[in-house]
């Protein structure tokens, strides 16, 4: 049986009380005690325009699953980012429907139900550099 943990730990200096978050958990099918075995594989992707791409397509996976997304701005440009956004595309300008902006060396990670596409787009012809993933409750059919 296939056994995936994410752990995160935020450490802060932010308030007069020092704040620190240790959080993990082991990703599992929905409604259910068996972990997530499968994946898109993790994938890599260059960009030198602000044009949107698609990163999770919601016909690759199972509808109302407990789907995993990983993204993250490979780049150490502080200055560039990337915004994110589902629905059918991520204009490079906020929409209603962008998630946030990863910055260089942001990363996420978020639950994703697979009904709706996750796009992203640059907000600069300068090449930068993406990294996505999503651990999967369901491949309907594999892409490359």
């Amino acid at each position: 049986m296939a056994t995936t943990h994410a752990t995160i730990s935020i450490n802060s200096d932010i308030s007069s009380y020092p704040m620190r978050i240790n959080s993990s958990m082991t990703m599992k099918k929905a409604g259910s005690c068996h972990g997530l075995d499968e994946t898109t594989g993790l994938r890599s992707k260059k960009f030198t325009s602000t044009t949107a791409a698609v990163i999770a397509e919601h016909d690759e996976l199972t509808d109302d699953k407990a789907h995993k997304l990983y993204v993250r701005n490979t780049s150490s440009n502080k200055e560039y980012f990337f915004y994110v956004a589902y629905h059918a595309s991520a204009a490079a300008a906020a929409t209603d429907q962008t998630i946030g902006k990863l910055y260089g060396g942001d990363w996420m990670l978020m639950p994703y139900d697979g009904n709706t596409n996750i796009t992203v787009a640059s907000s600069t012809t300068e090449t930068q550099v993406l990294e996505y993933m999503v651990f999967a409750d369901g491949i309907v059919a594999a892409k490359g």
